[in-house]
This record gives C-alpha cells, sequence and structure tokens, in this order.
C-alpha cells in the first residue's frame, strides 16, 4: 500500500488511488473503480494481468476514430498457464462479428465472454446503461458477463487480431470455480440470476424461463454431488427435485445416473468430474 500511495503522490494527474479496509468483492470493487472514472474512454486490467504491446490503446484509439459506431474495441492476446508456465496464443473472440453485433452471441449465452475485460477499450458515456448499483443488489458473482451483455444492446464491438495482452488462468480464480469449491453453487445460481435480470432488460434478445433456471442450478449441484462421489446426495437431490424439470433432458440423464451406485460412478468416469 506505501507504495502505491507514495506513485499516486508523485503521479496525482496520472495516478487515482482507491483504498479502504472493507472488501467490497469483485463486482463491488469494479463499480466503485468505473464510477471514480472521468476520462472518455475505460480500459480494463485486473491486477494479476497485464498488457503485452505498448501501442494498444492507441491501436484501439485509432480503429473508434475511424469507426465511430463502435463504442467498444477488443484484440486477441495471451493466456498464462499459471501451473505450467506455458503461455498459449489466443483469446476470445474466435470468431469476431464481422458487423460488431455481438447481441446473438448473448441470445443463447448462461456465461462465457464475448471478448476478454483485459483486452477492452470502452467508450465511456456508453457506461450509463450499465446499472453496477443493480449487480451489487442482485449479488452477481461477476461483473463482466452482465456488462458486456448490455453493452451489446447500445453498441458494436470491433476487433484487432493483434496479441496485446497476457490473462493468467489459476485453477481456483473467479470463472474457474471446481466443483469442490465452496462458492461453486453460489457462482451457478448468480449466473443464473443474471440470465433472469437480462431477459427483464432485453426479452426479444434473451431467451428465459424459471424452468431453465431450475434445471441449470438442479444439474450443477448434481455434478458437484458426483464429482464428489456423495452418490446418496444426488439420489436425494433427483428424487426431490421440482416437478417442472421431471421431463428434461438433464433431469432424464440425472435420474438414470443415481438409479444405482454402478451407474453413479460409471456416470462420473464418464464425465470425468
Amino acid at each position: 500500500m506505501a507504495v502505491c500511495e507514495d506513485y499516486s503522490k508523485r503521479n496525482p494527474n496520472t495516478v487515482k488511488l482507491l483504498s479502504g479496509e472493507a472488501n467490497l468483492g469483485i463486482v463491488g470493487n469494479f463499480a466503485r473503480t468505473v464510477k471514480a472514472c472521468t476520462g472518455d474512454y475505460l480500459a480494463i486490467l485486473a491486477g494479476d494481468d497485464y498488457w503485452c504491446d505498448e501501442g494498444k490503446l492507441q491501436k484501439q484509439l485509432d480503429y473508434m476514430a475511424a469507426h465511430p459506431e463502435f463504442g467498444v474495441v477488443c484484440t486477441d492476446g495471451y493466456r498464462l498457464m499459471v501451473k505450467t508456465g506455458k503461455l498459449v496464443p489466443g483469446l476470445p473472440p474466435q470468431e469476431p462479428a464481422p458487423d460488431g453485433d455481438v447481441r446473438d452471441f448473448y441470445r443463447n449465452r448462461y456465461g462465457g465472454l464475448y471478448a476478454m475485460p483485459l483486452t477492452l477499450l470502452i467508450r465511456r458515456d456508453l457506461i450509463q446503461y450499465v446499472d453496477f448499483d443493480e449487480f451489487i443488489r442482485l449479488r452477481f458473482p461477476v461483473e463482466d458477463y452482465p456488462m458486456q451483455s448490455v453493452l451489446a444492446h447500445h453498441t458494436r464491438f470491433g476487433y484487432l487480431p493483434y496479441k496485446t495482452v497476457v490473462y493468467r488462468v489459476y485453477k481456483e480464480s473467479a470463472t474457474h470455480i471446481s466443483y469442490d469449491h465452496p462458492r461453486y453453487m453460489a457462482y451457478h445460481e448468480g449466473l443464473a440470476n443474471i440470465r433472469r435480470y437480462l431477459n427483464g432488460l432485453y426479452p426479444e434478445d434473451v431467451p428465459f424461463t424459471e424452468e431453465w433456471a431450475q434445471e441449470y442450478v438442479f444439474y450443477k449441484s448434481f455434478l458437484s454431488h458426483l464429482h464428489q462421489g456423495q452418490f446418496d446426495e444426488a439420489r436425494l437431490l433427483v428424487y426431490r427435485s421440482p416437478t417442472s424439470i421431471k421431463f428434461s433432458k438433464k433431469y432424464r440423464k440425472a435420474r438414470l445416473a443415481a438409479s444405482s451406485k454402478i451407474a453413479f460412478h460409471l456416470f462420473k468416469w464418464y464425465k470425468r468430474v
């Protein structure tokens, strides 16, 4: 903290230090940071990632100047596999939308990102459409997925094929939560809640039903029990599940797997969870 305070004092016009003792969480901290920004553009960079191209921002600004209908510009980059130290080229989008309209990408997505946040340059005036206070109130587990979904309805996303960033991949990062992680179910319940929220904003573009949400949460819970070898818990979950999902494909799959311990362990081997 002392280093950060010293740096901000020596660069008051370029560095704004936001400090506080309370842990605001991922979404709360992001919202506070965005609200403190005053420039015309926002560029996102989490503390564990980094940019590897000094010309990243200039290339994106040049693109926006040439294409004013694009309010967001993303780039390519690398994934750094922290466990092995391997640098793997290639970040989303794997198939950039030619016209920059990425609403189709989010129409049937229940998570996942069109572009990695650390590659983005966003025109700040577009942030007015993103209700971060509501994200916090609804306890969303992440901010990037709903933010990009909202922005997709107000602007076009440009793409530059330059590898400008390095994204670190950890086993237990916020978006790589394993089946036995204590927040595994809270994370997936949060994703279902995000989908419900987006459907409320854009019912024509974002399909959602409560039956889907029940099935989604049910199956994620079942997979968690499967991963931990909890046959009795999985079987109880199946037989206590809501009537509304009992004709769904995932429910039938789980019911078959929970029909016996042999079937359960065969399914666990098949799923490799």
